[in-house]
């Protein structure tokens, strides 16, 4: 049985790190995925356990407290963390495990599985900071899922964002979706032999 495989993927918002996950999971069935633990309100749709791990603020923080979170954060009003134990079980059982994380909490990960871990920074394409920022607003913009103010937010954190690129071993431009998602699949499976 082969070790596992911690897959770190982080992004600033709107690069397609969600699309890529989904995308490697469906094409590789036996591949798991990381849920995150939220103090946000479960939207219609979502499921318990499936989507996100729903907890109080209570509960939340008692976790935080006692270190049950590789990472946690404050993301647009509410708390998103990853918890420890499903990381390590993962590990245990021989299982690449996908994380989609944003890059500051990744960077947690990386540290506390750091040989465990291969980490993949999704980058907008563009030759320069302006480029990705205008290709981003137009990404989000499409969704019309968010207010201009939150996407006017998203898109100021990109040049901060941008700076942890260094941090990762592997940095892939997503200019084609399906390119990107089959180079990243490539370097995990040759990782994993």
């Amino acid at each position: 049985m082969s070790k596992g495989l911690l897959v770190v993927i982080s992004a600033p918002s709107g690069t397609g790190k969600t699309t890529i996950c989904n995308k490697l999971l469906k094409k590789n069935p036996d591949w798991k995925f990381s849920i995150s633990a939220t103090t946000r309100v479960m939207r219609e749709g979502e499921i318990d356990g499936k989507n996100y791990i729903f907890m109080d603020i209570d509960k939340f923080e008692h976790y935080a407290k006692f270190g049950d979170f590789v990472e946690w954060e404050w993301v647009h009003g509410n708390k998103y963390g990853t918890l420890i134990s499903p990381l390590e079980d993962a590990l245990e059982k021989g299982d690449i495990l996908l994380l989609d994380v944003d890059v500051k909490g990744s960077q947690s990960i990386i540290e506390e599985f750091p040989d465990e871990t291969i980490s993949f920074f999704i980058e907008p394409p563009g030759e320069t900071l302006p480029e990705q920022i205008e290709i981003l607003e137009e990404r989000l913009t499409k969704r019309g899922n968010e207010s201009a103010t939150l996407v006017r937010r998203r898109l100021k954190r990109l040049s901060l964002e941008m700076e942890f690129k260094d941090k990762f071993n592997h940095a892939i431009i997503n200019a084609d979706v399906d390119k990107a998602t089959e180079e990243i699949e490539t370097i995990i499976k040759e990782k994993n032999k």
